[in-house]
C-alpha cells in the first residue's frame, strides 16, 4: 500500500480587507459543511457574514450559499483542504497569508484567491504530487497562475509534452475529441470504508481522488462513474489530452460535476 500526497505552502500579502474576506471565507466553509445547523440557523450564519461577504457571494439557487459553493468542483465537500493563517495587519495595513497543506485543494484555493484576493494580483503558486513509494509515473506538480484576467493552470505534464511536442500540452496539432472509451477510472482500496479512485486518460495519470463514501444498505459506496468521468472529461480539456465535444454532448457528461 503507498499513499499520495498532493502538497504545496505558499504565503501571499493582500490587504487587510481582503485577508478577512479570506476568513469569512474560512469561517462559511464551517458553516456549510456542518450537517447540525438547520435552514434557520444557516441563514443567520450567512447574515452574520457581513455585506461584504454577501456582495461577493450573492445567495444562489434559492441558497444564501450558493454562489460561495462555486469556489469548489464539488459542493458537498466545501473545504480548502488546507491550514489558512493570517497575519495582524502591518504599518502599511497588509496581512500575510499563508496556505499549506499534503492534500491540498489547489482548484477551490486559486479560485478564492481569485475571487476574495484582488490585492494580491498577480500572483502565482505551485504544487507537487508525491508518493511515499517509488512508483513509477507518481511524481509531478505543477503551478497556477493568478492575474485579473482569469487563472491558469500548469503541469509538469503540460509542461514536458509543450516542450516535445508529444501532445500533452498545448500544440499546434489538434487533438482528438474525448473519448470515453479512453478514460480508466480505478478504486484504490485502502480499508472496507476507504479508498481514491485514480483516474486516467488513453494511459496518461490525471489524478488519484478522495471519495465521498456513503453507507447504501449494507454496502458502502462512493460517487457514481459518471462522476469520475465527468472529471476525466474536465481534466482531459484543461490539460489539452483532448479536443471538447460538441454542446449538447458536453453537456451530457458535465452535468454530474454540477450535482456531486
Amino acid at each position: 500500500m503507498a499513499n499520495n500526497y498532493l502538497t504545496s505552502s505558499f504565503i501571499l500579502e493582500m490587504t487587510a480587507e481582503d485577508a478577512e474576506m479570506v476568513r469569512l471565507a474560512q469561517r462559511a466553509s464551517e458553516i456549510v459543511e456542518d450537517p447540525c445547523i438547520s435552514d434557520t440557523g444557516r441563514d443567520l450564519a450567512y447574515a452574520d457574514l457581513g455585506p461584504r461577504f454577501a456582495a461577493l457571494f450573492p445567495p444562489k439557487d434559492d441558497d444564501d450559499f450558493g454562489s460561495f459553493l462555486d469556489l469548489f468542483d464539488d459542493p458537498d465537500f466545501p473545504t480548502f483542504d488546507c491550514s489558512i493563517v493570517i497575519s495582524e495587519p502591518d504599518a502599511e495595513g497588509q496581512c500575510k497569508v499563508s496556505f499549506s497543506g499534503n492534500q491540498f485543494g489547489v482548484d477551490q484555493v486559486a479560485n478564492l484567491i481569485f475571487a476574495a484576493c484582488k490585492s494580491a494580483l498577480p500572483c502565482a503558486f505551485s504544487w507537487a504530487h508525491t508518493c511515499d513509494a517509488l512508483r513509477p509515473d507518481e511524481f509531478g506538480g505543477g503551478c497556477v497562475i493568478i492575474t485579473d484576467a482569469g487563472i491558469d493552470f500548469h503541469s509538469t505534464t503540460g509542461i514536458i509534452g509543450r516542450v516535445l511536442g508529444t501532445g500533452a500540452g498545448p500544440s499546434e496539432t489538434p487533438k482528438p475529441l474525448f473519448d470515453p472509451a479512453l478514460v480508466s477510472i480505478e478504486q484504490k482500496r485502502f480499508s472496507h470504508t476507504q479508498w481514491e479512485i485514480l483516474v486516467c486518460y488513453n494511459g496518461q495519470r490525471i489524478e488519484q481522488y478522495g471519495d465521498k463514501i456513503e453507507l447504501a444498505g449494507k454496502e458502502y459506496r462512493g460517487h457514481p462513474r459518471e462522476v469520475w468521468m465527468a472529471v476525466a472529461y474536465r481534466e482531459a480539456i484543461a490539460r489539452d489530452m483532448a479536443s471538447r465535444l460538441p454542446v449538447v454532448e458536453e453537456a451530457a457528461i458535465t452535468a454530474h460535476l454540477n450535482t456531486h
